[in-house]
């Protein structure tokens, strides 16, 4: 891992904010950050681990454990109004989980999240990097069955 994570560092060398994409490039490669990888990025970038950290947990799209799928459920106002609430409770539900957690098979993990930019078709979610609007808690389900093993 570490000499794939200096690797991406180094594709980023000369770049002003390099931070933001080395994060991105390092959860696409791993499928999430791992903490040894923020520690190598701090090192490499002369910063602290803890700022690595801050930086990448400020961001919803971001995730600090392996799961095959990550789930963000949109809550920000708009979807919240049009009913991401009972889409959130029919997931935890369906695969016992809740806001933060990983289903017991290590498929699924939650996220609920402010804002995801679908205010065109609330409410919305992604999975991984699918985009889903319109949902009822039947949609949500029905989608998801498509990323189950």
């Amino acid at each position: 891992m570490e000499d794939k994570v200096r690797e991406i560092i180094a594709n980023h060398r000369g770049e002003e904010s390099k931070l933001l994409a080395i994060l991105h490039d390092v959860q696409d490669e791993f499928g999430y950050i791992p903490r040894d990888a923020m520690k190598i990025i701090a090192e490499e970038l002369g910063m602290k681990p803890g700022e690595v950290y801050d930086t990448a947990s400020f961001y919803s799209f971001f995730t600090f454990r392996p799961a095959k799928h990550v789930i963000r459920v949109c809550n920000g106002i708009v979807c919240n109004l049009k009913g991401s609430e009972e889409i959130i409770k029919a997931i935890e539900a369906k695969y016992g989980i809740k806001d933060g957690e990983i289903s017991e098979d290590g498929n699924f993990l939650l996220q609920v999240v402010e804002c995801i930019g679908r205010c065109d078709g609330p409410p919305a979610m992604l999975v991984d990097d699918d985009s889903y609007g319109n949902l009822t808690p039947e949609k949500a389900l029905e989608i998801l069955r498509r990323y189950e093993e």
